[in-house]
């Protein structure tokens, strides 16, 4: 489980750069994505610290099996949710705000890396825009007139909307759980409140140190996962299936570039 945090972020990041490059292009032909994570984006504020209060369950490998299978179906058979949260990667912190449909024509992402910058990425029915900072155009080489669009949106050429796929709830949770097997995890299964949420706790069997998943009681949806002691993050779940109000920027902050 210690990877699942890291395959998030990075596939966040690797997206906001390539639309970025997409974004900024003369040409109406997207820049090729990167596999890296050095990508940026935004600014959430961090997660609630959870209000615990922890006992520890007898279990099998069997029952907490059957708890990672509840919830990986009931997260990929969502039509929307959203995520927040941080991973200590390569000795940078990066933070992500995630809010999206399951199909990803709908989606508000804002990443942050240090070092490179924030964007913010809205994907709606009639494009994909880009906002970003000085920083993070300055990486993606922009033109001038881009690196000055101060708190503007950029809007992705036509061709890019094919990448949108990339953006969707679905293939962010379908990436994330190919690092979760039942063979990871320990034979114990444990119970803590997060936030007013009552969730089994399902860990790794090296320990909870290296990664932990939170799964609600009452509905096996995904809460909470944590990352290891070498990839240490926290992404908190949370919308599952609801109206997400995700609208494109008003006219006034997109600005037109030739």
């Amino acid at each position: 489980m210690k990877t699942f945090t890291t395959r998030v972020i990075a596939v966040s990041g690797a997206l906001a750069i390539s639309l970025g490059a997409a974004a900024c292009s003369k040409s109406d032909t997207p820049a090729a994505g990167t596999s890296s994570s050095t990508g940026a984006g935004s600014s959430s504020t961090s997660a609630p610290a959870a209000t615990s209060s922890t006992t520890t369950d007898s279990g099998s490998t069997s029952e907490a099996s059957s708890i990672l299978e509840k919830a990986k179906t009931n997260a990929l058979a969502a039509t929307s949710g959203a995520f927040v949260g941080q991973v200590d990667q390569s000795g940078k912190t990066i933070k992500i705000d995630f809010k999206g449909t399951s199909d990803g024509k709908t989606a508000d992402i804002a990443i942050e890396m240090e070092g490179d910058g924030k964007a913010r990425v809205i994907s709606v029915g009639n494009g994909v825009y880009i906002q970003g900072d000085a920083t993070f155009w300055k990486k993606q080489n922009a033109p001038a007139s881009v690196q000055k669009a101060g708190d503007k949106f950029i809007k992705a050429p036509a061709s890019a909307a094919s990448m949108t796929e990339s953006l969707s709830l679905k293939s962010f949770l379908e990436k994330a759980f190919g690092a979760v097997t039942s063979e990871q995890l320990a034979t114990e299964v444990g119970s803590e409140n997060v936030g007013g949420v009552d969730c089994w706790v399902l860990t790794d069997k090296k320990g909870k140190s290296e990664g932990a998943l939170y799964v609600s009681k009452d509905k096996s949806e995904v809460v909470r996962f944590t990352g290891s002691s070498d990839s240490p993050g926290q992404l908190d779940f949370s919308k599952w299936n609801e109206d997400l109000g995700i609208k494109a920027p008003e006219a006034s902050q997109i600005m037109k570039i030739s």
